[in-house]
């Protein structure tokens, strides 16, 4: 057990600063890294990372880096994105002299940034993107074009692509290595049109989130483009982004400077219950989110019944409705009892609405669905992202 938490503060000590977090625990892969580098070396598994540590060899840090992220991602991942971004940079295009500017933070082994160079020629606009990612193992295959990962999400790959990234498409896209946490992350490559970072805030604690969108937004230009992951759309604001028209898309004001973010986006609101009148209200507006008229009335003519989804439940807790979001997702959950993702958002609407002892429980619960239909988010961060909300909601005060 000594050597357990020994090998847990030099990990600690080692890898959080240059991640910008620290896990509850560390992913499997890391841990199985160790234990067989340390024991090729003959020493003890904590003795070998205060080693890496004392050396600063950058090959063994950088093997450790890879060991300790996770570099889930796909081309084309959240379609519906990409869709809208496409019509966003014609729109960019009209207003800009020059290439417009795109970054991809947090990009992994590039396809994401690779898919927005992509985009951007399928609009006609000419852009330049950069791609970082404190992984420099990932940087390494960025840079070399390769697609480790061929698959697309909801998009086929284009036919020209190959088992490789096109030259042409290549030099559009220049890789770095560098952390959100850095004192310049965009490596003073900015301003720019659009900012993506998905899938990349929910390994750092809720508090941490305002600040590190705080950061990305000085990055923006008037008006420029925010992209988190649907997933990522019911996490605090800072004071100048506004979230845009659907989930995950966020704006950075002009002159306009939006109120501080509420209480409630915050996760500090009272725990007292709603009154009568809220839960009537919190009825009207789950019934509208799924297409139907307030009161049990039927659907408008024309309107589209819908079944329970993830996305409407992000949408209301994006606009600070948690209590219709706890609607919607009863209803999802009712009818799927392993969805993973209503899992946490009704962990995420509970806290909102100051309910500590309920949250914990829904983040718990997380950990016991299956991950095999879960599609367009990276389920295993979603699951340490609960296990952190979790631990920290132990305390029932």
């Amino acid at each position: 057990m000594k050597d357990d938490r020994s090998l847990e503060r030099a990990l600690g000590r080692l890898l959080s600063p240059r991640l910008g977090y620290a896990p509850s625990r560390w992913p499997e892969t890391l841990y199985l890294h160790v234990r067989e580098r340390a024991r090729a070396a003959g020493q003890s598994q904590a003795e070998y990372v205060e080693l890496v540590s004392q050396t600063r060899g950058a090959a063994l840090l950088a093997m450790l880096i890879d060991a300790a992220t996770v570099g889930h991602t796909a081309a084309y991942r959240h379609p519906e994105q990409f869709d809208r971004l496409q019509r966003a940079l014609a729109g960019l295009a009209e207003k800009r002299s020059g290439p417009l500017r795109i970054w991809s933070a947090g990009c992994s082994t590039g396809e994401e940034a690779y898919s927005a160079a992509q985009c951007a020629r399928a609009a006609g606009v000419d852009a330049a993107v950069l791609g970082t990612d404190v992984n420099p193992v990932a940087i390494a295959v960025a840079r070399s074009g390769s697609l480790p990962q061929r698959s697309a999400v909801g998009a086929p790959l284009p036919a020209e692509w190959g088992e490789r990234v096109p030259e042409a498409l290549r030099r559009r896209v220049r890789f770095e290595v560098a952390s959100l946490t850095d004192a310049q992350p965009a490596l003073g490559a900015g301003p720019f049109d659009v900012i993506f970072c998905r899938n990349v805030l929910i390994y750092f604690e809720r508090e941490q989130v305002p600040r590190l969108l705080a950061r990305l937004a000085v990055e923006l230009v008037p008006g420029g483009h925010l992209i988190l992951s649907p997933a990522e759309s019911i996490l605090p604001l800072p004071r100048g982004l506004v979230r845009g028209p659907a989930a995950g898309w966020l704006q950075l004001g002009g002159d306009d400077r939006p109120a501080p973010p509420s209480h409630r986006e915050l996760g500090v609101e009272s725990a007292q219950p709603p009154s009568a009148g809220e839960r009537r209200g919190a009825a009207a507006g789950a019934a509208q989110a799924l297409g139907a008229a307030p009161g049990g009335a039927a659907p408008a003519p024309g309107a589209v019944a819908q079944a329970p989804s993830a996305e409407a439940a992000a949408r209301l807790l994006s606009a600070g409705r948690a209590a219709e979001a706890e609607m919607v997702l009863s209803g999802l959950l009712n009818a799927d009892p392993q969805h993973l993702e209503g899992w946490f958002l009704l962990g995420e609407a509970l806290l909102a609405r100051g309910e500590r002892v309920q949250a914990r429980a829904a983040f718990l619960r997380v950990l016991r669905c299956s991950t095999e239909s879960t599609c367009n988010i990276d389920a295993e961060a979603l699951r340490r992202a609960a296990v952190r909300r979790a631990e920290a909601l132990r305390d029932p005060r």
